[in-house]
């Protein structure tokens, strides 16, 4: 089951405006997009498994590479080699965490909207506040505790810093964090995922 950042961002404008343009519904969900040889992206796979053609191919991105993105979009009777076709109206990136030692006591604090799981990865929405700087994202594996039972529990942290950008607007980030490549980590585990919010630190808990 696909889960979605808005499930319809434009349900409320689906009617027929005066110059007769009907708004389309548009999903918005964390998509793996495939590039071709030419660096051209064609299709993508939702996290809940469907895939789809895209209406017109993405450009300047890397051949043969596999990129997580924020897509909206909305589906088609069409197909083309075998998939429906998707117009894509919208396109985000998607910040890819990676293993970090630095110490959460150095942690800044940035807006966590939702964490959830999709396929093999946690899936955030953020909202950092900046003026447009670097932000540096990242995850820790802090500890591992088990029950007398032998099931275990993983315990990730977010890491993010903004050096030399300073809090100022919010604005709309997104990242995922590749469960795959979480050491040791096996299906029957539990995981808890902490994040240093402005409100304080905030904890999610999933199975894997």
């Amino acid at each position: 089951m696909a889960l979605f950042l808005c499930a319809l961002l434009c349900a409320a404008c689906n009617g027929e405006e005066e110059d007769g343009y009907v708004f389309p519904s548009l999903v918005t969900e964390f998509v793996e997009l495939h590039t071709d040889d030419t660096g051209l992206g064609t299709q993508f796979t939702t996290d809940g498994g469907s895939g789809f053609a895209v209406n017109t191919p993405l450009q300047g991105l890397r051949p043969n590479t596999l990129y997580r993105l924020v897509l909206g979009y909305e589906t088609t009777d069409e197909t083309r080699g075998g998939l429906p076709v998707a117009r894509v109206y919208t396109v985000d990136y998607v910040a890819l965490l990676q293993p970090t030692e630095e110490p959460a006591s150095e942690d800044e604090p940035t807006g966590i909207d939702a964490v959830w799981r999709g396929a093999d990865y946690l899936n955030l929405q953020l909202s950092p506040k900046t003026q447009g700087g670097t932000q540096q994202w990242g995850y820790r594996t802090d500890s591992i505790t088990s029950t007398p039972d032998g099931r275990r529990t993983f315990h990730l942290s977010l890491y993010h810093r903004q050096p030399d950008d300073p809090y100022s607007y919010s604005t709309t980030a997104y990242a995922s964090l590749p469960l795959f490549q979480v050491e040791k980590l096996q299906p029957g585990d539990s995981l808890t995922f902490t994040g240093l919010t402005f409100d304080g630190l905030k904890t999610w808990h999933f199975c894997y």
